[in-house]
């Protein structure tokens, strides 16, 4: 059977771990929506940084292309402090500046190799992000055993 690749989940704070050129779903809240350069900037504080009002810069940032996925995106899915799932692939920055117009993504090329292309991006609705953080990484550690025994 033939048909496009899974996803892996993941936390957004992992994204820049992860191979270039993986499909991967996560959850993010919209700091930002670049329009000139169609990105949005989605942070997540997890892993809880112990002084997480300490720098804005603690936490975890990801500039997220949506050219793609514009026509299906919705107003809503944009405003900032949305909290919205994403699929897509993660891709590292190209040596051009296009974006370097804008503070935020040019502080995130700085501070985070990739950013990630969008095939597709939900609205989360209202979302218990203690129970989605323990669930997620409940599976991911299983995951990680059943790849890996001990």
């Amino acid at each position: 059977m033939n048909g496009p690749l899974p996803s892996t989940r993941a936390f957004l704070s992992d994204l820049s771990s992860l191979p270039t050129g993986s499909k991967v779903r996560f959850l993010g809240c919209v700091r930002t929506y670049h329009i000139p350069t169609g990105h949005l900037i989605l942070e997540h504080n997890y892993p809880r940084r112990r002084f997480p009002a300490s720098a804005e810069t603690e936490r975890a940032s990801v500039a997220v292309d949506v050219n793609a996925v514009l026509e299906s995106v919705t107003a809503e899915e944009l405003r900032v402090g949305a909290w919205v799932n994403v699929v897509g692939y993660v891709r590292s920055w190209g040596s051009d500046s296009d974006g370097d117009d804008h503070d935020a993504l040019r502080k995130l090329r700085m501070s985070s190799p990739v950013y990630v292309e969008a095939v597709m991006v939900f609205s989360a609705g209202v979302v218990e992000l203690g129970e989605y953080e323990r669930v997620l990484r409940e599976a991911l550690e299983v995951e990680r055993r059943i790849s890996r025994p001990d």
